[in-house]
């Protein structure tokens, strides 16, 4: 086993900016969401160096699923993907993993942002103002859900991790990379009025969301700004059941130490770098995520970047 290479996925979205495809050189256009690392049904990546080349993550864990996983249970893979937002987001919620077995078929999702880089002024939603349902079921029959909102300023650097049943919404001006459960069920409680393509109002899940809905949830970002790189530094961003994310700013380079008990999601945030491992040369660029499968050896990652490291304890 090495670290996978992938290709991603990229998805037309209403709200969609074209900051990643263009900075990626990509043709396409309107693709909001791009799955970078996934083998849930909705979107499956292919690998696409060495010996495996051509597989998707899907297959390999069908083949070879204690190689890739370790010791963590397989429902409890992770998803990465980006969002790229010229417009703003619904504001919505994810159920919970009992919610979302029982009505879904699916996993909850707790989930969390790492902003790359942010308009000046822009801002996210991350809970509301208030905790009473009854006023916030007035407010989406009277349309003021607006009011209620907490909306957090962000600029490059910063990370917020938003619990199931928290409500939500990556702001215009935002390229964040989600890190989250593996679930693809959103219920969207409020949609600014908005149309799609045929001029008909966007679908609601109002009921779904108040099921779900925790309004006393609030977050708080953790702020690592960008600066030179003197030396290596590490940072825990959060540390949970549902997974952990590590920050690293690498200067030169920086070595992880694999014990086969669980595989790392790798994301570059930072600069284009390199990976070495057992003898093989791997690029690793910008905005690129590597999945690196629990049976892989250490390796070291070559360059002047900032890195995310995430994973399932």
């Amino acid at each position: 086993m090495y670290p996978f290479r992938l290709k991603p996925i990229y998805d037309k979205t209403i709200w969609a900016n074209d900051r990643l495809t263009t900075m990626r050189h990509e043709a396409q256009t309107g693709c909001g969401t791009c799955w970078e690392i996934s083998a849930h049904p909705h979107a499956q990546n292919k690998i696409i160096n060495g010996d495996y080349a051509g597989k998707t993550l899907q297959e390999l864990l069908d083949e070879k699923e204690q190689e890739m996983l370790g010791e963590v249970p397989r429902q409890r893979l992770l998803r990465l993907a980006f969002l790229d937002a010229a417009d703003n987001l619904s504001i919505q919620v994810h159920p919970d993993d009992v919610y979302a077995h029982e009505h879904e078929h699916d996993e909850g999702k707790t989930e969390s942002w790492y902003i790359l880089e942010a308009d000046e002024g822009a801002t996210l939603v991350a809970g509301t103002t208030i905790a009473d349902k009854d006023v916030l079921y007035q407010a989406v029959q009277e349309n003021t859900v607006e009011q209620y909102v907490r909306r957090i300023p962000v600029k490059a650097g910063d990370f917020v991790c938003i619990d199931a049943g928290m409500l939500h919404a990556l702001g215009k001006g935002i390229l964040a990379l989600e890190i989250g459960e593996n679930s693809n069920t959103t219920y969207r409680f409020y949609d600014y009025n908005r149309k799609d393509a045929n001029g008909n109002p966007r679908p609601l899940h109002i009921q779904k969301s108040f099921d779900v809905a925790d309004f006393a949830l609030i977050c708080t970002p953790v702020h690592s700004p960008l600066e030179k790189v003197q030396e290596t530094k590490e940072k825990m961003l959060v540390e949970r059941e549902e997974f952990c994310v590590k920050l690293v700013d690498i200067h030169a380079s920086y070595e992880v130490i694999m014990d086969h008990t669980k595989f790392y999601c790798v994301s570059n945030v930072g600069q284009d770098a390199e990976i070495i491992c057992d003898g093989m040369h791997i690029p690793f660029l910008y905005t690129e995520s590597i999945f690196v499968p629990a049976a892989c050896k250490d390796f070291t990652i070559l360059g002047d970047t900032r890195v995310l490291l995430s994973y399932v304890k």
